[in-house]
């Protein structure tokens, strides 16, 4: 809301019955106040409480919304009737962008001021006069100064300034609003001959200036429209091919092609600019509005359109009119790219929004999709034909109708291998792991492949294969059979050195004859042959068990020496034993028969009763040694009875 229709009838200032204006803050509350409204001239009442701000309101309720307007005019025109010098604004003279100051602000002192004066067609807010000048106010409160005032002003002569007070602040005390009409508020002349004077000198500058500029833009005009002329008749040319295979793989290539009038500004064919307009657009910026100039620098960034063109330009009325009248159906490249993109939102591709074009969000993921669908088609047939080109190169064959096979049905897989290759899936993969195989067959020594050879020229290959195969098997048996004869001749050999090495070490166990009949028996056992046969006819199974006998045989006879050895040395201690005994006895039964020898001999060789054979074969132990002196006790010297 304006702030003149702020605070709806609240008003700062009442009129006294003195006719002049009273702030709230000089009057009386309430109706001793005895103020009316300066703009209906209804009673006013004070309201200077303790909360809302101090300020007159309509003692009868009721709408008066100019009331504050004609209170500002009426308090201006006070201010300045009662000042004698107010702030007057810079003079500064401007004429299409040329700018000279006349004069700054200064202040200017009056001795008399009048209000409303009528100067016939004319009547200012104020009117001041000072130092033999007068000047004239206005006061802009919710208006400017009109047309046909200013008019007036300058056909006259006669100098004004307004000051706007439309932002004055309705709340404040009178000492402020008078700072704002005599000082602070903005302020600008009307009418100011000093002005008026330099306006008309910059407007002929300005003149001179427009006149330098129009020859400058006709030199300029007529070299651009030599150079667009020379480039309008240049030869145009295909263009990159990816853009249009883009436009095919995304599935707009019924949308590219098309004659537009007043394209000589392209450098490429059709084709090519309207792919790749169609790439930035309905790809690119899918979901997002672009604009003619923002599609023209897109196309200049990819060095589409001629020399002329590749610039910047503001395509002035003057300079397109300049350029038609040397080239005949010239338009701008913006207006060409503008009725192209036109055709395609007919066709319902693009959609015309107030800044320009938007392909919709599906176009742009759907043509996505097709262009990532079409790579891998590609792919694929490139896939298939390094593959087919590798493997005939391996083979020696540089067969140039690889395009030709490609278009030619495979009975066994039902279809063309390029449409395989488009299609991809299982029939793709078994054709590649078919050709996989034969690439494996044109391997120098390699195995014939004898499955369908695809219609490719590789029968005289598997041929060779079929003839190396032979060979290599041939080869193989030889060696198999001379690896046997040698395998034959190596075990021969071994069980010839085992049996001479086990006959050695059985004669050295357990003697010539037995050694030799052992090896003979283990020999016969283990082969069923004599041994002059047998002996070479040992396989390593049977020289294990033989010598696994062998070693059982040892240690049996080991075993048995030990024992044997042991019993001998049992026998031989024993054999002390009985021989110390004898000896102790002897010398006991020489020491009882002393000069007794025979005596002594016949008891202890003699049979005795007692033992039922003698003391010398009794004697064998400690026990049976103290049995015979027992019995040699008794015994009685001869010579020596009672």
């Amino acid at each position: 809301m304006h702030d003149l229709d702020r605070d709806g009838t609240r008003l700062p200032y009442g009129l006294a019955e003195d006719g002049r204006l009273a702030h709230v803050s000089e009057v009386a509350s309430g109706l001793a106040c005895r103020c009316r409204c300066p703009g209906c001239g209804e009673r006013l009442v004070a309201r200077k409480g303790a909360i809302k701000v101090h300020h007159f309101a309509h003692h009868v309720d009721r709408a008066c919304v100019g009331a504050w307007e004609t209170t500002l005019h009426r308090l201006a025109k006070e201010i300045v009737l009662e000042a004698r010098d107010i702030l007057l604004p810079d003079a500064v003279a401007e004429v299409d962008g040329l700018r000279q100051d006349v004069a700054f602000a200064t202040v200017f002192p009056y001795e008399a001021a009048e209000a409303e004066v009528d100067m016939g067609g004319l009547r200012p807010d104020a009117v001041i006069r000072g130092r033999g000048r007068e000047l004239l106010l206005e006061f802009h409160v919710r208006h400017p100064c009109g047309p046909e005032k200013l008019a007036l002003l300058r056909e006259r002569n006669l100098p004004a300034v307004e000051i706007d007070l439309s932002r004055v602040p309705r709340h404040a005390s009178r000492a402020e609003h008078a700072e704002h009409v005599l000082r602070a508020a903005p302020r600008h002349w009307l009418h100011n001959a000093k002005v008026a004077v330099e306006e008309e000198r910059l407007r002929r500058i300005a003149a001179e200036r427009a006149a330098v500029e129009k020859r400058r833009l006709q030199r300029l005009h007529g070299r651009i429209a030599d150079e667009i002329a020379g480039a309008w008749v240049e030869p145009v040319s295909p263009g990159h091919s990816s853009w249009r295979i883009r436009a095919v793989d995304a599935g707009f290539g019924g949308f590219v092609g098309r004659a537009v009038p007043g394209d000589g500004c392209f450098a490429v064919v059709a084709e090519t600019w309207q792919a790749a307009f169609l790439d930035h657009v309905a790809i690119g910026a899918a979901g997002h509005w672009v604009t003619g100039d923002a599609a023209l620098r897109t196309l200049q960034k990819r060095q589409m359109l001629k020399a002329p063109f590749q610039i910047r330009r503001n395509w002035e009325p003057e300079l397109v009119a300049h350029i038609q009248e040397r080239v005949p159906g010239f338009r701008p490249p913006h207006e060409v790219i503008a009725d192209y993109a036109d055709w395609l939102a007919e066709r319902g591709l693009l959609m015309r929004v107030r800044q320009g074009w938007v392909a919709a969000q599906t176009v742009g993921w759907e043509a996505r999709q097709r262009m990532e669908a079409a790579s891998e088609a590609r792919r694929r047939q490139g896939e298939l034909q390094d593959k087919l080109g590798t493997m005939l190169k391996a083979a020696g064959l540089p067969w140039a109708d690889t395009a030709g096979w490609l278009e030619r049905a495979v009975p066994e897989f039902g279809a063309v291998p390029r449409v395989l290759a488009e299609e991809g899936g299982e029939g793709f993969g078994r054709l590649m792991r078919r050709l996989d195989e034969l690439e494996r067959m044109v391997q120098p020594q390699a195995s014939p492949y004898e499955g369908g050879l695809l219609g490719l020229p590789l029968d005289a290959v598997r041929l060779r294969r079929r003839d190396e195969a032979r060979a290599r098997q041939e080869a193989a048996r030889l060696e198999r059979e001379e690896f046997a004869r040698q395998a034959a001749e190596r075990r021969r050999q071994e069980s010839g050195d085992f049996v001479g090495t086990l006959m050695t070490r059985a004669v050295a166990l357990m003697g010539q004859h037995a050694g030799t009949t052992w090896v003979c028996d283990a020999v016969s056992a283990a082969t069923g042959l004599p041994l002059d046969e047998g002996q070479f006819a040992l396989d390593w199974q049977a020289r294990n068990r033989i010598s696994e006998a062998m070693a059982g045989e040892r240690d049996r006879i080991m075993a048995t020496r030990e024992a044997e050895r042991r019993r001998l040395d049992k026998e031989a201690e024993a054999a002390a034993v009985v021989a110390g005994c004898r000896s102790r006895l002897e010398a006991e039964v020489m020491a009882r028969f002393p000069g007794q020898p025979d005596w002594a001999h016949m008891w202890l060789r003699g049979k005795h009763p007692a033992l039922g054979r003698s003391p010398w074969e009794q004697c064998v132990d400690e026990r049976t040694l103290e049995r015979c002196r027992s019995l040699l006790d008794a015994a009685r010297p001869k010579g020596r009875r009672r």
